[in-house]
């Protein structure tokens, strides 16, 4: 796994987790975790036998449902193939990492919060290297972030933190709806399950709200409610607690620039298994049925609203 120690999950976070989704005991939810190990092995189109992590991971994110985990493990293979422009290219070595790197803060904070859920920072560092930004570049990222946490985290949801005060329209106007489609439903949802507990946006532009009042229309209400702009950055102090938030926002924990250095020393560490994540591809040949992409996105052509759980 590496030595670089990117996330802090204390032994007992699991445990806590697991009565969270109501399981009786670690017992009951490693049989759930073997169940779908032997389905996976049943499966002749699969590049791989997955590991036990990353099975445990897949089950806590579809709230213990076994049938569920099977379907996103499904579609955790597939989708590389269905979705190339986002997962060709995506190898945290290649150059324009090391760029994106250079222009903006995208980490995850080290210790999670007292409810067990997992803080993502995000913030432009340099406005005058974002001439160049694409917005696939960064969403490349974030699934490498999501690969490492799938073998070295434990969490019950993610909480994000926008910081805009250095963030060009420029970026903002090259994000388009098809993208943030394809993040939010077709991998999102339709893979990964994460649950977005809260979005967290300080320091906001003024084109901010005006951006968000039009996205009301295809977000639900839930996930609205979960979106807060917030005028004063100490309330992330009342909301999080010093020892959670980076020192640049008035904690104890590391600065953004050293947890950044963290998470690219990790990538190194792990570029074998980012190499071997390269040529996951599923054999179509094999397969006993292929899926669309109308069943991955879970739509024919139409847009739905967007929703995270």
């Amino acid at each position: 796994m590496g030595s670089t120690r990117v996330l802090e999950v204390d032994y007992d976070v699991l445990s806590l987790v697991v009565k969270l989704l109501n399981y009786s005991s670690i017992v009951s939810f490693n049989e759930d975790v073997g169940k779908i190990k032997e389905w996976i092995k049943k499966q002749p189109h699969f590049p791989e036998v997955m590991a036990d992590k990353k099975i445990k991971n897949f089950l806590i994110l579809n709230k213990g449902s076994v049938e569920k985990s099977k379907e996103k493990i499904e579609n955790y293979y597939t989708i590389r193939s269905q979705l190339p422009e986002i997962f060709d290219n995506i190898h945290p070595k290649l150059s324009y990492m090391e760029t994106l790197k250079a222009s903006i803060y995208l980490v995850p904070l080290p210790k999670l919060t007292k409810e067990l859920y997992r803080v993502f920072f995000y913030k432009v560092r340099a406005p005058h290297l974002t001439e160049n930004f694409e917005p696939v570049h960064v969403i490349r990222l974030l699934l490498n972030i999501q690969e490492i946490r799938m073998t070295e985290d434990v969490t019950y949801g993610d909480v994000f933190i926008l910081d805009g005060i250095n963030t060009p329209f420029r970026c903002i106007r090259k994000v388009t709806p098809m993208l943030v489609y394809k993040t939010l439903i077709a991998i999102y949802k339709q893979v990964f399950s994460n649950r977005l507990k809260a979005v967290y946006i300080i320091n906001a532009p003024p084109y901010a709200e005006k951006i968000f009042s039009l996205l009301k229309g295809v977000l639900k209400p839930k996930l609205i409610e979960r979106i807060h702009f917030c005028e004063n950055p100490y309330i992330l102090t009342e909301k999080f607690g010093k020892e959670t938030l980076p020192a640049d926002y008035g904690g104890r924990e590391k600065s953004l620039g050293e947890l950044q250095e963290m998470l690219y020393q990790k990538f190194k560490e792990r570029e074998d298994y980012f190499t071997q994540l390269d040529k996951l591809r599923i054999n179509d040949d094999l397969k006993p049925q292929r899926l669309t992409n109308d069943e991955i996105f879970g739509v024919s052509g139409n847009f739905k609203k967007l929703d995270i759980d």
